[in-house]
């Protein structure tokens, strides 16, 4: 991200502001995102610059803003809750990603911008993570709005110019609020908790926030919406085109950003799977670490979406994976192994966790005969039958894959301690249209088989044509270690 391109996104955003007529309302302002440090983040594009409490470095993704801890970091804007007129006021934010909350009750709720919590304070707002409830303030008693979904990116903002009411904008749709305003609180405002002792601080990701007279928030939005899509833009300059296609739907399904370290962490996957000849062979593959949710890492890399059974949000680990301490969920990938001819196929999963017995990850077979299989105590392959290769006892994490590129030969790997190739006498294919699964191995009659489901975690899967196992294993590995050093 060159500072030539940052400084033309500024520019621009200035510019534009100045062109609807509301920079002069921005009088206490910072643009968070766009900045290798914390100094860039927090050096004012208005006003006076905000102190900061607590804050590191490390808070900082120059991607998508500042993060919060939700416990004890918080930005003191340094601009007075009055400084602005008692009907001539705004105050807005830029959300990356939402804060959250288990709290009940308005007073824990955590806040973004605010001051006091009593009658007179002025809060953009508090968001609870665990219900549809948003409860705001504009010079008035306390508010609750319904926006639909917990989750609340982009631009968030209240603006009031009348003394009889006030505009909430959230989710790109202003809404009137009708309530009389009241002489505000002489406070400082700060950004990620109120003034208050009992309001409770975000873990929000924050990229901008702008205190003010009165403006037009569905302006601001545009142009700060604008800005950030500018600074993304420079941040993902080069990125492969696929990656970015993937990195987009997964934010779709998050409904936040992912943070800058993890979107360069997958393209640099697709970008080296793609160098290494072993994209075009993944027909069905999903990372299922890296995403934000659980059902960003249900988007497919390549292939068809899966279909996820007895899974629910708290099993996923964005840094580690997906698991079921249940051992009941699997995955259906949708992909069906005569998909791929019997001579030319390969098979594979990422382990982060050890199972504590040994159970099949992934597979499909049809009433005991041969089709691919993986298990994790042992590997057994591929249109053969009761084919065992042993690799070395118990569970170890790491890559598990095998690929059969003819009838004569399987490549095999197990962990990256153990790797060995192996030459069998292929039976006739006997499938009939399994679909591949993970978590357990597709059985009779195209249903989920075998005991219950592998106990330990995974972070990826794939199915398709015969590849270099070894150096799938390598990459994966590689992008399994860089999201693990991404997050914090």
């Amino acid at each position: 991200m060159t500072l030539k391109a940052r400084i033309t996104a500024i520019d621009r955003f200035i510019t534009g502001c100045r062109e609807d007529g509301i920079y002069d309302d921005l009088n206490a302002c910072c643009v968070m995102a766009g900045w290798d440090s914390l100094a860039g983040a927090l050096t004012p594009l208005k006003g006076a610059a905000p102190t900061n409490a607590n804050f590191l470095n490390a808070d900082l993704d120059r991607g998508i803003g500042l993060k919060g801890n939700g416990s004890s970091k918080y930005l003191d804007s340094n601009r007075n809750n009055n400084a602005d007129g008692q009907d001539d006021a705004h105050r807005a934010v830029w959300v990356s990603n939402a804060a959250t909350s288990t709290a009940s009750g308005p007073a824990t709720y955590p806040v973004y911008v605010g001051t006091g919590a009593f009658n007179g304070s002025d809060n953009v707002g508090r968001l609870q993570s665990n219900s549809n409830n948003f409860f705001h303030r504009s010079r008035s008693l306390t508010q609750t709005f319904t926006p639909g979904a917990a989750s609340v990116t982009g631009l968030l903002g209240t603006n009031r110019d009348s003394s009889s009411g006030y505009t909430l904008r959230i989710s790109g749709v202003d809404n009137a609020i009708s309530v009389a305003s009241q002489t505000p609180l002489s406070s400082s405002l700060n950004v990620y908790k109120a003034t208050a002792d009992n309001i409770t601080y975000s873990n929000a990701t924050i990229a901008f926030y702008s205190i003010g007279s009165a403006t037009d928030l569905a302006l601001l939005d545009a142009r700060v919406s604008t800005l950030m899509a500018d600074l993304r833009a420079i941040e993902e300059t080069g990125f492969d085109r696929d990656a970015l296609a993937y990195i987009r739907a997964v934010e779709d399904a998050d409904g936040a950003f992912l943070e800058t370290s993890v979107k360069i962490a997958i393209n640099n996957l697709v970008s080296g799977l793609k160098a290494e000849s072993l994209w075009e062979s993944m027909a069905s593959t999903c990372l299922l670490c890296g995403p934000r949710t659980l059902a960003g890492a249900l988007v497919p890399l390549r292939g068809a979406a899966p279909t996820a059974y007895n899974f629910v949000s708290s099993d996923y680990n964005q840094e580690t994976g997906l698991k079921d301490p249940d051992s009941q969920g699997y995955i259906r990938t949708n992909y069906s192994a005569t998909n791929d001819p019997q001579s030319d196929h390969h098979i594979s999963t990422y382990i982060t966790e050890a199972s504590a017995l040994d159970r099949h990850t992934s597979g499909a077979r049809y009433n005991g005969s041969p089709a691919p299989l993986l298990a994790s105590g042992y590997v057994t392959y591929s249109y053969t039958l009761n084919t065992y290769v042993g690799l070395g006892s118990g569970v170890p994490v790491g890559f598990y894959g095998m690929s059969r590129p003819n009838l004569s030969q399987v490549d095999w790997i197990r962990a990256s301690s153990a790797k060995t190739t192996s030459t069998l006498a292929a039976l006739p294919f006997e499938s009939a249209g399994n679909d591949h699964c993970v978590f357990r191995y597709m059985g009779q009659d195209n249903n989920p088989a075998g005991p219950a489901s592998f106990d330990g975690r995974i972070a990826f899967y794939s199915f398709g044509r015969s590849l270099d196992v070894a150096s799938l294993g390598s990459r994966i590995s590689q992008y399994v270690a860089d999201i693990a050093a991404a997050i914090p």
